[in-house]
């Protein structure tokens, strides 16, 4: 290939190669369900165990930073311990080890085989209970593929004058090599794709193995930076893992670099002499020497470990809203008794409409409200604790009870969907109350609608806490029809009395959605009544 000839082979290798680890990746989404969150919080039950599931999660995802955001889900709807996490973190990283090992062997015929097979086999109806493991399967395969093309592009690109240059300038000056490795690791998002490249370059002569190992040193602080640029949104126990992968790697990441920064003027024996003094081929001796930096991951997590959470807690400390996602009451120890299940779910109701006019902080009217909470982190929060309460019921569905019992569990099911659709509702009658210009007549208006809805919404928080018949009148009263008043607003927008047509259009909105509050707010008032078999009993 003369010229440029290897550069589409390339290209399609890195294309083939971070498709197949996009669609590994994929295939852990299964974890957001309940059911395979409990199965994770029982496989770490013990150090072994966490280490165990982080080895395996690291090498089929072939990204500790993908594990990482998998577990802050867990640990941020509360069934996993934030320690366990931190430890299947850290253990994920030797993990991604596997990948550099097999940049040394053939796998072009074997890689050809496993995508045919697959492949072909995804065209059947048959296979369809198997599909997410034939995909994962399949993401595999074009993972391998791509590798295989990468060490064949790389090939022909040692007698390019400009690789000779790059090589002539990595090769002056040993810390430019890590410096390069951190930037690639922010590019590629990928240590273990680095490494495969880096093994493929040195395979064919034209990269030093140490001038590779110090790049490969870079990759953990370039973590780090991933870490920082994409985790700006994370907050809470989310951010705490994310920066606790980010830390970890970059001490092993800098301890490495330094003790081959050293060897390099020949104050110490470098890592790649002793591995290469113990009979390992080139390609082993780098792969080795990335396993060992990951191996200083949870080495150096253990070592932290009791520090860690007040560390980290320093570093990223909880928000309130972020807070209420996590369930206070429910409990799995409790499906058994579906009585004391079903109390706490209402306690974990009631919690979640309490803060429910958070929602609506942003855009009341009255001057002296002065929001305490972001109102759309907070309407985030709600919603992922409302999802919780869900499946806790979906869960308890199952279990063995009585007729009573049943019908409890149904009325509770119809006032967690009503109370779900009653957030969805507030929500959005607060984004069309924002939408409209302060001062103009529109928004006056949408804020008599919010004033309204807050009234409301207390006034079931209080029938929800006391039970009490006398509240939850007050909450029909005030949610009885009212289509004569919308009418009427709706007659003023038509006219154009409410300012310019996407105002007016603003307005029918916000009006159409404190409508289904107000008709939300009734179901979940009606659902606290007692069930019909119990009033007729």
């Amino acid at each position: 290939m003369d010229g440029f000839g290897w550069l589409p082979f390339l290209l399609a290798g890195l294309a083939f190669f971070f498709i197949g680890l996009d669609a590994i990746k994929d295939s852990l989404r299964g974890l957001a369900s309940r059911s395979m969150r409990a199965r994770a919080a029982a496989a770490v039950a013990s150090p072994f165990r966490a280490a165990l599931l982080g080895v395996t999660f690291g090498a089929v995802s072939q990204s500790a930073t993908a594990v990482s955001f998998v577990l802050a889900g867990l640990v941020t709807a509360g069934l996993l311990p934030a320690r366990r996490a931190l430890s299947v973190v850290a253990w994920a990283n030797p993990g991604t080890a596997l990948l550099a090992y097999l940049a040394a062997v053939n796998l072009e015929l074997a890689t050809l085989w496993l995508i045919g097979l697959v492949g072909l086999s995804l065209r059947s109806s048959r296979v369809q209970p198997f599909k997410a493991g034939l995909h994962a399967l399949l993401g595999v395969g074009l993972l391998l593929f791509g590798l295989v093309e990468i060490k064949r592009a790389a090939s022909p690109i040692q007698g390019a004058e400009w690789f000779a240059a790059l090589t002539a300038v990595l090769q002056s000056w040993i810390p430019l090599c890590f410096v390069l490795g951190a930037a690639l690791r922010l590019l590629i998002q990928s240590s273990s794709g680095i490494v495969v490249i880096l093994i493929a370059l040195c395979g064919k002569g034209l990269l030093q193995p140490e001038h590779a190992l110090m790049v490969i040193h870079g990759t953990g602080v370039g973590i780090g930076l991933t870490v920082l640029l994409l985790g700006g949104g994370l907050h809470g126990e989310a951010r705490r893992i994310a920066l606790w992968q980010a830390i970890i790697n970059a001490i092993a990441s800098v301890l490495l670099g330094v003790w081959l920064g050293a060897a390099s003027l020949d104050w110490v024996p470098s890592l790649m002499d002793l591995l290469r003094g113990a009979g390992m081929k080139l390609e082993t001796a780098l792969a080795a020497g990335y396993t060992a930096q990951m191996l200083l991951c949870p080495l150096i997590g253990a070592m932290l470990s009791e520090r860690a959470l007040p560390m980290l807690e320093r570093l990223a400390p909880e928000r309130r809203e972020d807070s209420l996602a996590k369930p206070v009451f429910l409990s799995d120890g409790a499906l058994d008794t579906p009585d004391v299940a079903m109390e706490l779910v209402e306690r974990e109701q009631r919690r979640l409409v309490a803060a429910m006019p958070g929602v609506l902080g942003g855009v009341r009217m009255d001057a002296r409200v002065v929001p305490s909470l972001d109102a759309t982190r907070l309407g985030e929060s709600l919603e992922r604790l409302g999802e919780e309460i869900s499946s806790y019921l979906a869960g308890l569905a199952g279990r063995a009870m009585d007729a009573a019992a049943l019908d409890r569990l149904r009325m509770l099911g119809a006032r967690q969907q009503a109370i779900a659709e009653l957030l969805h509702s507030s929500r959005d009658l607060a984004g069309a109350a924002a939408g409209l210009p302060a001062g103009s007549g529109a928004r006056a208006l949408a804020g008599q609608l919010i004033e309204a809805a807050d009234a409301m919404l207390h006034t079931l928080q209080d029938a929800m806490e006391s039970y009490d018949s006398l509240e939850a009148e007050l909450v029909l009263a005030m949610t009885a029809d009212r289509s004569e008043q919308m009418e009427g607003i709706r007659l003023q927008a038509a006219r154009g009395l409410l300012g310019e047509a996407h105002h007016q259009a603003g307005i029918l909105y916000a009006t159409s959605m404190y409508e289904r509050c107000s008709y939300l707010t009734r179901r979940c008032v009606e659902s606290m009544q007692p069930p019909r078999s119990a009033e007729s009993a």
